[in-house]
């Protein structure tokens, strides 16, 4: 993963995507090495960052400093923070919180689409109201949003009053459309209007998932 990716070019990569000057010296703290160390790394043109080395600034930074996808042992894999206590309803709007993620390797076979200039991660579903597209402790692939008009019908991760779903949407003038996927009746379709539509946060498009992966 870091090949050919030398340490002043992860140096000039970090502060373009953060927008702030990141020390050598910091660089050094976050991979856990010492400044006399991180300097003979910056100094030396043949040093190349290490693959755990960029996993730790990417975890620690929260940022993506690949140009391309992971390409191991010919399987393109993403590195995407998977957040395990972090659960998208598809039911009843739980929302389960936690600080906690781990950076993992996701096969680029379950993104329905990938982009270099997006940012992903991986969360789990709980509920049954999008059944049988998505299942309990599916993990869902999230392609955080920027502001792009909601696309109908796609499946979607937003917040609601405070409360987190999983669910289709679609966009009227003066309304969203909220569907399951479930035919019981229970899960018929939900309107918010547009007096509430501020209260709309979308998190982000489901673009992929991995099941049966505990």
């Amino acid at each position: 993963m870091g090949k050919n990716m030398k340490y002043t070019e992860l140096q000039e990569k970090l502060q373009k995507l953060k927008g702030e000057k990141i020390s050598q010296s910091k660089i050094g703290e976050v991979i856990g090495t010492t400044r006399q160390n991180i300097g003979s790394k910056f100094n030396n043109p043949k040093s190349e960052v290490s693959v755990s080395e960029l996993q730790k600034i990417e975890s620690f930074y929260n940022v993506s400093l690949y140009k391309s996808p992971v390409r191991e042992n010919d399987i393109v894999s993403i590195s995407v923070d998977y957040y395990p206590d972090v659960f998208g309803s598809c039911g009843g709007g739980q929302f389960i919180l936690s600080e906690q993620k781990e950076l993992i390797q996701v096969p680029q076979k379950f993104f329905n689409h990938f982009s270099p200039q997006k940012h992903y991660s991986v969360i789990n579903a709980i509920g049954e109201s999008m059944l049988p597209t998505l299942r309990p402790k599916d993990k869902l692939i999230v392609e955080h949003w920027q502001g792009e008009q909601i696309k109908d019908n796609q499946v979607y991760v937003f917040c609601y009053k405070d409360e987190i779903f999983v669910k289709r949407l679609i966009k009227n003038i003066d309304e969203i459309i909220v569907k399951s996927d479930n035919p019981d009746p229970m899960y018929r379709p939900r309107f918010i209007e547009k007096e509430d539509m501020n209260n709309v946060l979308i998190v982000g498009e489901i673009v992929g998932l991995m099941r049966d992966m505990r």
